[in-house]
């Protein structure tokens, strides 16, 4: 075994570059492995730089961060330094470096949040003078781009020239290596406070010398997130980057993240961004975008619309603005996954949901519907759909022949389904219970099937697992973590009509102890797992021995999720007798169906 290793090691080097390119692309995120990779050759050290320097932000520790970003500000030109200088930052003499090979040109990809965060780091803890020049010379010294001149077989990086990749592969650094710190700012009334105003200034001003350095260095990205780092935080002025159209060609991923409400001035700046992106991508596949800010949705459906392959689309209004008219009007039939937050919808845009025939997932959230045809007994019908899931919660005003319709669409390819329906109207109990009957009927093949406000449709639900069995659910969510302050729920009634394939249930609604053993006494489906979150807040030992007993008797449960603490009324002894039994885990406990507004992609 030990000669052919040895073999295959001494043969490595001069593997064809297609099964190298698929080594590296295996290897991608491993950097250990890829920085070792640096020393084999120079046609290997090309490779592994490629993939180390295509997102060289991604660093954890502040003394990473710190080296990493002195190499771009040393890179930046002359012109950009002296604006910075004139804008009140004071920058140290930094030596030029000039690598063997052109890591920036290898940038894929763009986080603007990490780079205003490795600004930060660089602002707060730039070395002193002496330890400043120190590192510059020994980071860059002797470094002619010579490439002509190595052949792979000789070719060994030096030390110097990898001290930064070196730097991203070791989770070892230590912020007291970072020696004696201070701040480069000319004005020392604010130094280490980032929440200056002064300071924010410097920030932005140089994250934008960066970014800019950064399109112009590279040659054509593939992923932009433009997630902002703070509500300090400013999208940068995409009409002062000359050349930033050719780094956005080859775009396929593009992420925006604002936080705070903006004025009409940096309102004009997004809205440039979205203009000068639409026009310069029509490859995108993947579009997300969070806001605070309200921005007429002509400027995000033109970027939508210009893109011919788009599959994955996101929008939220992250703090549930919806002024708009409407959104969505208009939707590239492309796509396989939708999500909404808090936007408007009308009529038309169902209609254009309907012509998606590729959509697969759908998640609407807190959407509020304008639908001229509200009081209309016709809607569009759909047909042909290809949606396997749909996550439906807090939506108001919207018509169920809609929802119906397109459950119709979907027909025997819907999977899950997980229905948040509001009940503050008696039309919104009929509507509801219109739902439930059209998914039992037409969607015969559901898998999983969550219900979080039970407990106002419950009846219904009864009377739709007695009338059309799921014969293909193998999961079921009764409740929310939400739903503990309603009354108790019959949950015996439900037992004698769920369907025999059914094996994971997670009840996270009130039940009393009765009607728990009575369930389990007349349920017929093997549960083999069950999750019961919140299980201190209102059930007793008499819950958990009936659990107990339950799984003596039938034998089939092998997985309960619940978290045991030793302030509640559960004893430990019972605890400890069921942990023996079954496997336990507390991992699950948190709701699955949770969805927070303003996640960071």
């Amino acid at each position: 075994m030990d000669k052919i290793n040895s073999n295959f090691l001494n043969k490595s080097p001069v593997l064809v570059p297609d099964c190298l390119n698929l080594v590296f692309n295996y290897l991608a995120n491993d950097k250990n492995t890829l920085f070792s990779c640096l020393f084999v050759n120079h046609l290997w050290c090309n490779l592994a730089a490629q993939h180390l320097w295509k997102d060289p932000f991604s660093l954890t520790s502040k003394i990473q961060k710190v080296k990493l970003f002195q190499v771009y500000v040393s890179s930046l030109p002359h012109k950009e330094i002296r604006q910075l200088n004139e804008k009140g930052l004071k920058i140290p003499n930094l030596v030029t470096p000039n690598f063997k090979l052109p890591y920036f040109s290898y940038l894929k990809q763009i986080f603007y949040r990490k780079i205003e965060e490795c600004a930060l780091e660089w602002l707060l803890y730039e070395d002193d003078s002496d330890s400043s020049d120190k590192f510059s010379l020994n980071c860059f010294e002797n470094m002619e781009y010579n490439d002509d001149n190595i052949s792979d077989e000789e070719y060994e990086p030096t030390e110097s020239e990898l001290e930064v990749s070196s730097e991203e592969s070791s989770d070892e650094c230590s912020e007291d290596d970072s020696g004696s710190m201070k701040i480069v700012f000319r004005d020392t009334f604010f130094q280490q406070d980032p929440n200056h105003p002064v300071f924010a200034l410097h920030q932005k001003a140089l994250t934008f010398a960066v970014f800019k350095q950064l399109l112009a260095s590279c040659n054509k990205l593939d992923v932009l997130n433009m997630s902002l780092f703070s509500s300090n935080s400013t999208i940068p002025d995409i009409v002062l980057i000359p050349g930033c159209h050719t780094a956005f060609s080859d775009i396929t991923v593009f992420n925006f993240f604002q936080k705070g409400i903006y004025g009409d001035a940096e309102r004009a700046k997004i809205i440039c961004f979205l203009n000068i992106l639409g026009y310069s991508s029509r490859n995108i596949s993947k579009i997300g975008i969070i806001v605070d800010t309200e921005i007429e949705e002509t400027y995000i459906s033109n970027l939508i619309n210009v893109q011919e392959d788009l599959k994955y689309l996101t929008i939220k209004y992250a703090q549930g603005r919806t002024n708009l008219q409407s959104f969505l009007e208009s939707i590239p039939q492309t796509l396989v996954y939708l999500e909404l937050y808090a936007v408007k919808l009308s009529d038309c845009s169902f209609n254009a949901l309907f012509e998606c025939k590729n959509l697969e997932e759908i998640k609407l959230v807190r959407c509020r519907f304008i639908c001229h045809k509200l009081d209309q007994e016709q809607v569009s019908e759909s047909e042909g759909l290809k949606l396997r899931k749909i996550f439906w919660k807090e939506n108001v005003y919207n018509h169920y022949k809609y929802f119906v319709s397109l459950i119709r669409g979907a027909n025997k390819t819907l999977k899950e389904v997980v229905l948040c329906l509001p009940a503050n109207r008696v039309r919104d109990v009929t509507d509801t219970n219109e739902i439930l009957n059209a998914l039992a009927k037409f969607c015969p093949n559901i898998k999983l099937f969550a219900i979080l406000d039970v407990y106002s449709y419950y009846t219904q639900l009864v009377k739709v697992f007695e009338s059309y069995p799921w014969e293909n659910l193998t999961s079921l969510t009764l409740g929310s973590e939400h739903s503990y302050s309603v009354p108790y729920i019959a949950i015996d009634r439900l037992a004698p009509y769920l369907p025999a394939s059914l094996r994971k249930l997670r009840i996270a609604c009130a039940v009393s102890e009765q009607d728990l053993k009575t369930f389990f006494d007349k349920c017929q489906a093997p549960i083999e797992e069950l999750s019961i979150p919140n299980l201190n807040q209102i059930f007793t030992n008499r819950h958990l021995r009936i659990i107990r007993d339950y799984i003596k008797e039938k034998r089939t449960l092998k997985q309960f999720d619940f978290e045991f603490s030793h302030n509640q009324v559960i004893s430990y002894e019972l605890w400890k007798e069921i942990k023996e039994m079954v496997d336990t885990r507390t991992h699950h406990l948190f709701d699955p169906f949770y969805y927070p507004p303003c996640d960071l992609f």
